[in-house]
């Protein structure tokens, strides 16, 4: 059955600006020394570069504020430092495309860990995802970096479980970035968010 879906990016699209830098903020107000942590983080990426060590290994460095903040933390993390950079009209945008029966999806390189505590009107926040351990999200990246062609994989993944077929000529999906023109290519509309004031204009993708 094919059915309108509506896919939204996260950082500098339903948000001004980067998440993770925002969590790296919220812990290092609570724990200062912990900047020192952060040195190693040019290094890895380096060896990244020389095909050393993976991007996980990377990328799972500078998520360490996951290992000590519990769920309460976390939450609080959300509501109080990422609720009040949404950008209000993308908001409002993905609010009416929910009272006109579309699905709604989050589909971000942010991590799992911290978006789940999203309460916007969504059917499904699809993250890079990390280790739990004991129930708690880890710093440690599993998987894919949910970015790219990854994006693609994530939500054909989900729309398949659903046993939908997307209504290519109705749906819309909303980015600040050319990495997600595979995510946008799958649908017609596709809409570019400024991300300097959230300015909803038509995303021109070059054949």
């Amino acid at each position: 059955m094919k059915q309108k879906f509506a896919f939204f990016d996260f950082d500098d699209t339903l948000i001004h600006g980067d998440s993770g830098k925002a969590l790296l903020g919220y812990y290092l107000k609570k724990y200062p020394l912990a900047v020192f942590r952060l040195l190693k983080v040019p290094i890895l990426y380096f060896l990244y570069l020389i095909g050393l060590v993976k991007f996980q290994t990377v990328k799972s460095s500078w998520l360490f504020p996951m290992d000590r903040l519990d769920d309460d933390e976390l939450n609080d993390f959300y509501q109080v430092c990422l609720v009040p950079k949404y950008y209000p009209n993308v908001v409002a945008e993905l609010k009416n495309k929910k009272q006109q029966g579309y699905l709604i999806f989050i589909c971000s390189a942010s991590i799992e860990g911290y978006l789940r505590f999203c309460k916007l009107p969504v059917d499904g926040i699809l993250g890079t995802k990390t280790e739990i351990k004991n129930g708690k999200y880890t710093s440690k990246m599993i998987g894919k970096n949910c970015k790219n062609e990854e994006k693609v994989l994530r939500l054909n993944n989900i729309i398949n479980e659903l046993n939908l077929e997307i209504d290519y000529e109705n749906s819309y999906a909303y980015s600040d970035s050319f990495h997600d023109i595979p995510m946008l290519k799958m649908v017609k509309n596709r809409i570019k968010i400024n991300k300097k004031n959230g300015e909803m204009t038509p995303f021109i993708i070059e054949e």
